[in-house]
């Protein structure tokens, strides 16, 4: 079998973000099971400026990809994020190609792009703080994507964003062409079937070798651990800004990004900046040893977490999470039977779980949990298992999206 991964971003020696880690190990995996897996990345294109055209449609990307298709002769094209490079008019370039040639066609949702404008699944108000979740009964209206900012920069990005979303998706139902959806967590299938294509839950492969239960409880002081892009959207700065000023406890942030200036300001004018460690971006493997050397995971996302890979991959460290209530943290945390909640903005609810986190680090509960579980059913061999189910749309997968 021939597979073809399509990607926005090639894959780096630092991983890249979840999307990209996740892309690496499918192909490993693939590869390992006999497949002759492909990639096409905006890597391969011999023209590789970003412009306002090019974001609503790339000719470029459709004209190597054409290529590519051409050459490679796909049985599979599986696709992940392709909406910031490659522009969503590689769909039709797709439909083109298939229309002389048997190809099944699936795509990871990695985001909310196939719902709203907005990938976070979050339009804005007004102000730094102004983070929404979409209303999952409203996505339908015209009105309501009209009506709503889709870009914390403002109304320009916005209306790129709204006239992307509803050229592709709305008035040329470019998405017809992707034969089913692969959904990681229930929240965000339960928005992809809004849309009308098929889905299929399949959450992300947990981290080989893990399992799932924590060394003896580590002394003082408590170490909590942030792993992400210093954007706006991952909400660290108004995460330091609401945490206790008597906080007990050190962080240590791991990434970089525009926002780690404003964050470090933060923690200065706070006083925080003897207890708050900022080592920039780390590898996948440093960044995962970083992980299984703290005692809680904070994510403090202000847009709609799809899945929150980083989550599972601190839960099969033994270290327990804290996450923002916003998309799919609450359904994994439900799911694991371990970790806290707060929702975005409520300064009493965070510090009411991290004197929660406090009380069961001091008496050696915090990390005594075990989502060998969780894990099982997210191992390597699982996942792969239903991928070949996916690629060949075998009767038992069929009756799993009916």
């Amino acid at each position: 079998m021939r597979i073809l991964q399509v990607n926005d971003f090639p894959i780096d020696d630092d991983g890249g973000g979840g999307a990209e880690v996740l892309l690496a190990r499918t192909i490993r995996l693939l590869r390992a099971g006999g497949a002759e897996v492909g990639l096409f990345t905006a890597a391969d294109l011999p023209d590789r400026r970003r412009t306002a055209f090019r974001y609503l449609s790339n000719p470029v990307a459709c004209q190597a990809l054409a290529e590519r298709l051409r050459s490679f002769r796909p049985d599979v094209v599986h696709l992940h994020n392709f909406y910031h490079v490659l522009s969503p008019a590689i769909l039709a370039e797709l439909e083109h190609y298939r229309a002389g040639q048997r190809v099944r066609i699936v795509m990871t949702a990695h985001d909310y792009h196939l719902v709203c404008p907005n990938s976070g699944g979050t339009w804005f108000l007004p102000g730094p703080d102004g983070w929404q979740p979409i209303d999952p009964a409203r996505i339908g209206s015209l009105a309501y994507l009209l009506s709503r900012r889709w870009d914390q920069r403002g109304w320009r990005y916005s209306l790129m964003k709204t006239l992307q979303h509803l050229w592709h998706y709305r008035c040329r139902d470019a998405g017809h062409v992707i034969d089913l959806v692969i959904c990681p967590s229930r929240f965000i299938e339960s928005l992809v079937r809004q849309t009308g294509r098929p889905t299929r839950w399949l959450p992300h492969p947990a981290p080989t070798g893990a399992a799932g239960q924590r060394r003896v409880e580590e002394p003082n002081p408590l170490r909590l651990v942030f792993a992400g892009r210093l954007q706006p959207e991952k909400g660290l700065d108004p995460f330091l800004r609401a945490m206790p000023a008597d906080w007990d406890g050190t962080l240590t942030v791991i990434g970089d990004g525009p926002e780690r200036q404003r964050c470090e300001e933060t923690c200065r004018q706070r006083g925080l900046s003897a207890r708050v460690r900022f080592l920039g971006r780390r590898t996948h493997a440093e960044t995962l040893a970083e992980l299984a050397r703290a005692h809680v995971l904070v994510l403090p996302s202000l847009f709609m977490e799809s899945y929150g890979l980083v989550l599972i991959e601190a839960l099969a460290a033994g270290t327990n999470v804290l996450a923002s209530d916003r998309g799919a943290c609450r359904e994994l945390i439900e799911d694991a039977g371990a970790g806290y909640l707060f929702p975005p903005g409520d300064a009493n609810n965070l510090a009411l779980q991290l004197d929660r986190i406090h009380r069961a680090h001091q008496t050696g509960t915090l990390n005594r949990f075990d989502v060998s579980h969780l894990l099982a059913a997210r191992s390597d061999a699982a996942y792969v298992e239903a991928l070949w189910q996916i690629y060949r749309g075998d009767a038992a997968e069929r009756a799993e999206v009916a």
